[in-house]
């Protein structure tokens, strides 16, 4: 799965002018700056380091948990429009979004982290034009993420 991560600066994406790529973030006010802090190092060294051609548009929300239609607890969500004209993107309406639960009293931040990951690894492969329903990511694959951000951060 990391080639996925790797493989979308080769894809031949292209966008409309309204797109710009990259993230576009929002937090609820309760989550506080030192968390705020963290999660964008982890943002600011994605783009850094990965494609991201279409706007990702990532909502950190003030919760332990989300829940799914079917009443399970999950660590994100992820919420596509189907990629019909692959590989032209045009319709900002349309860019995918993750929320994630950000609160750190009973998870750490690696795993708010994972969670991320495996999110953001929803939208690879939406970019990817692969099937994303049931998007299950290798732990093995979000580990080696996370590990190669601790030790960029260590840098």
């Amino acid at each position: 799965m990391n080639d996925l991560w790797d493989n979308a600066k080769n894809l031949p994406i292209q966008v409309g002018g309204q797109i710009t790529g990259g993230f576009d973030i929002g937090f609820d006010d309760e989550i506080s700056e030192e968390t705020r802090e963290a999660l964008m190092r982890f943002v600011y060294w994605v783009e850094d380091h990965y494609a991201l051609p279409v706007t990702l548009w990532v909502d950190f929300k003030y919760r332990h948990y989300l829940v799914t239609q079917d009443k399970r607890r999950v660590g994100y969500k992820f919420y596509w429009a189907d990629f019909v004209t692959w590989p032209f993107f045009e319709n900002p309406d349309d860019v995918p979004v993750i929320e994630l639960p950000v609160r750190t009293e009973q998870s750490s931040m690696d795993d708010i982290l994972r969670s991320f990951i495996q999110g953001i690894t929803c939208y690879y492969l939406w970019l990817s034009n692969l099937d994303v329903k049931g998007c299950e990511t290798d732990e093995t694959m979000a580990a080696s993420i996370l590990a190669a951000y601790r030790k960029w951060e260590k840098l």
